[in-house]
């Protein structure tokens, strides 16, 4: 082969190298997960937890969070001319907001908009939390994982996190450095999600010590792949699953910890839940149940993002949420990504653009350089 010849193979190489790059990266990865999760949104402005076609309160707050996390503002998502935050307002208003753990995640979605928890539709949504605090045991709601969001919310909210909550929770950290939905302690009973939530609540309070236990944990339990399944031993499978890995993802980033220091085989968390992408967008649970899930896509998304649930990523809703007992009536807007700050569609091409650009550069600079020697 001559130089010229050479010279244009290299050209070649770089411009697919730039774009497989830009492909690969979970900006691409991000923008493709929103898309799909437009498309999911029910016509009053809510989501689906995936096992049952209406909106779920819950679902929606998380899917609220991950579109924040994503930088996009969740009031301009709008279905049939209702926003999931017109949902989680109406829900609010409704008295469908109960018990910690659920108050914890809708107040954690108003956070994420600028909204304020104490007034959220007429609602006070700490005061619901503080209402389910339990005096004899001093956890909030049903177990540690509504604690440990109980805890992040009211951090995010700029609350002081009560002395006797932190202590319960450091309490129910089991001996191998885990924590149990449950508050079992019995060896083997921890699983990764309560633990990565515990993580980072406990991070948030500012306790580090159990935090390092708990990475000791979650050292020994990630699989050969560099993700997490919920727990090991476990008679329901043992495969990584985006949820968990999601989850220990947010955990790890909260703790300082670096992804690439987590890699096995070559393959760090990060890489772990990107193989669980499907061509449309979505994530899958898992590589066996590779169908389109939607709780596993919204969980990817802040991980994706590297935002965590001890600081909340914020994108001030610019339009106020409706507390209405009906849906607003249809407007013209389509039930597509929102496209103030430019649709991810339109990021993902500029990012393209941009990696192919740089790579045409590299290709210019080596042709002169090559040309130069041919003169020479």
């Amino acid at each position: 082969m001559n130089r010229i010849g050479l010279r244009i193979l290299i050209i070649g190489l770089l411009i697919v190298s730039a774009a497989q790059l830009v492909l690969a990266a979970p900006g691409g990865a991000s923008d493709k997960a929103l898309q799909w999760l437009a498309t999911k949104q029910n016509s009053d402005g809510g989501f689906s937890n995936g096992f049952k076609p209406e909106s779920n309160i819950g679902a929606t707050a998380d899917a609220v969070v991950a579109i924040a996390a994503a930088g996009q503002d969740a009031s301009t998502w709008q279905k049939s001319g209702a926003s999931p935050l017109d949902y989680l307002a109406t829900q609010a208003k409704a008295g469908g907001v109960k018990g910690a753990g659920l108050a914890a995640k809708v107040a954690l979605a108003a956070i994420a908009t600028g909204q304020d928890p104490k007034t959220f539709a007429g609602t006070d949504l700490l005061a619901t939390i503080n209402a389910d605090f339990k005096q004899d045991t001093n956890v909030y709601g049903s177990g540690f994982f509504d604690h440990a969001l109980a805890l992040l919310a009211l951090a995010n909210a700029g609350q002081p996190l009560p002395g006797p909550a932190v202590t319960a929770l450091i309490n129910a950290q089991a001996d191998d450095g885990s924590w149990s939905f449950n508050g079992d302690k019995t060896p083997g009973a921890g699983d990764t999600n309560t633990t990565a939530v515990a993580i980072q609540a406990l991070i948030a309070a500012g306790q580090r010590e159990p935090v390092t236990r708990a990475l000791g944990y979650l050292k020994k339990v990630q699989n050969a792949d560099g993700g997490f399944t919920y727990q090991k031993p476990s008679q329901f499978g043992e495969d990584t699953d985006a949820n968990s890995t999601a989850l220990v993802i947010q955990a790890l980033t909260a703790a300082g910890e670096k992804l690439s220091d987590w890699a096995i085989n070559g393959k760090d968390p990060q890489a772990a839940l990107l193989s669980l992408q499907t061509p449309s967008g979505a994530f899958s649970f898992n590589a066996k149940q590779a169908d389109e899930n939607l709780l596993a896509t919204i969980q990817a998304l802040p991980a994706l993002n590297g935002v965590t649930l001890v600081k909340l990523s914020q994108v001030k809703a610019t339009k106020a949420p409706l507390a209405g007992t009906t849906a607003p009536a249809a407007t013209s807007v389509p039930a597509t990504m929102p496209k103030a700050g430019g649709a991810p569609e339109d990021n993902g091409r500029w990012a393209l653009l941009t990696g192919t650009g740089l790579a045409l550069l590299a290709a210019g600079a080596l042709w002169k350089v090559g040309s130069k020697r041919v003169r020479a």
